[in-house]
């Protein structure tokens, strides 16, 4: 078996926290913006958390950052998100994109450490 196709547990805790953290990011969108913005706010959010994590912080990003800078870029992105819910006073959003980032960051450094395990 390739090291490309060589899953982990934590690709798995990864990839749900990343979903879920692009789900906060629509989700604060929703929440900030009233009427018929609520929509658009919502998708330009999500969309530009995935362009920012496609190009740097995806597995196969052509771009990918190393892992300190990587994980610090998470953490911006989860506080960022956190920020958002946190102007509007939503605690179920910042608990859910505080939790999330942590779990992305936790996944990705422990991964990162067992890569070379057998």
């Amino acid at each position: 078996m390739s090291d490309e196709l060589h899953m982990t547990p934590w690709h798995l805790v990864a990839f749900l926290g990343e979903v879920i953290l692009w789900g906060c990011a629509a989700w604060a969108g929703w929440t900030l913006v009233g009427g018929p913005g609520r929509l658009l706010a919502a998708a330009v959010l999500l969309v530009g958390i995935i362009i920012i994590w496609s190009i740097w912080a995806a597995p196969r990003a052509k771009w990918r950052l190393s892992l300190w800078p990587r994980l610090g870029l998470v953490t911006v992105l989860g506080v960022a998100v956190s920020t958002l819910f946190l102007s509007v006073t939503h605690w179920p959003g910042i608990i859910t994109a505080l939790s999330s980032t942590a779990a992305i960051v936790a996944a990705q450094f422990m991964d990162d450490r067992t890569e070379g395990a057998p």
